[in-house]
């Protein structure tokens, strides 16, 4: 069993806990210490995981100074046990990294890892273009091979999902859902975002290296979906309402899963609130009955690991 520790001084690390429960939900073996607060005793904490740990279990702790005291005392603790590797400078890309990760640990998987999460460390510049483009055309280049036990299709020839998020490309989608579908690429379809360079480059930004982004149209990206160069891709394409879905979803034949994710929160008039992240108008459920008569088994999922729940159920 994979079990963590995030530990810092101070409250830093309960501080982590609520973001990476938002992007990798809450079944994780995750243990908090925020040390020297009063209610903490360091040295109890750090012996009560180290002993119960057993010879199965492989840990991960992460710690928020190199040679700090919160990483001393874990590493002492922790010296000549091989199933627990201790990471030093924690950031949130590199948690969720190794969290996420679903490989047998060994100190060359974590230190990729880590080499991994520290790409999103990166100064964004404001002031001239160095954003790389990703191109306008999908390309049969060599795939990323990204190992996981979240994998919801492995088939090719096909769109692996089409997603319902109206902040289209954010943190969930470029750490959780691109691990968990295995993408090579993300198809954008959204005629306000084709349509705006500053948006695309946002957009772009979020996207680990390896994932080609082309954001179309939604006319640019039927065509482009339709496209035989696809067929050999693990693609995720996103779009803003359930409108959008249902116009994709009769022009495509070939979508494994239609997931309504975060919608309606920036939707201005009256709308039904039908889970913590599904809050449709009128009209959009007029929409989200259509889909489901397209797709039987399109179902609400805001992350991989929570149930899917069919949107049939709602209706």
């Amino acid at each position: 069993m994979k079990k963590f520790v995030v530990a810092s001084h101070a409250r830093l690390a309960t501080g982590f806990q609520s973001t990476i429960e938002l992007f990798a939900g809450s079944e994780h073996d995750i243990t908090y210490i925020s040390a020297y607060v009063d209610e903490v005793d360091l040295d109890v904490e750090v012996d009560k995981f180290i002993s119960n740990l057993s010879d199965d279990d492989q840990a991960v702790i992460f710690t928020d100074m190199f040679g700090g005291s919160v990483n001393q005392k874990f590493v002492i603790a922790s010296q000549n046990k091989a199933n627990i590797f201790v990471v030093a400078g924690m950031n949130l890309p590199v948690i969720l990294e190794i969290i996420l990760s679903s490989e047998p640990y060994t100190t060359a998987v974590v230190d990729r890892l880590i080499d991994s999460g520290r790409m999103a460390m990166q100064q964004v510049y404001l002031t001239s273009d160095t954003t790389q483009s990703a191109g306008d055309e999908l390309s049969t280049t060599t795939p990323q091979v990204i190992k996981s036990d979240q994998v919801i299709n492995e088939n090719t020839g096909q769109i692996d999902a089409l997603r319902v998020d109206e902040r289209l490309i954010h943190g969930q989608i470029a750490m959780v859902w691109s691990r968990a579908l295995n993408l090579d690429g993300i198809v954008v379809a959204n005629d306000d975002a084709a349509g705006n360079e500053l948006q695309q480059k946002a957009l772009k930004m979020a996207v680990p290296n390896g994932i080609k982004v082309i954001i179309k149209t939604m006319d640019g990206a039927i065509k482009l979906l339709k496209d035989k160069r696809a067929a050999n891709m693990h693609i995720l394409v996103l779009v803003r309402t359930v409108g959008d879905a249902l116009v994709l979803s009769k022009q495509l034949d070939n979508i494994q899963y239609v997931n309504i994710g975060n919608v309606g929160k920036s939707v201005d008039g009256e709308k039904k609130t039908l889970t913590k992240f599904v809050m449709l108008t009128d009209e959009e459920l007029v929409n989200l009955k259509a889909l489901v008569n397209v797709y039987p088994e399109t179902a609400f999922q805001n992350l991989p690991s929570d149930t899917k729940e069919l949107a049939s159920r709602y209706l």
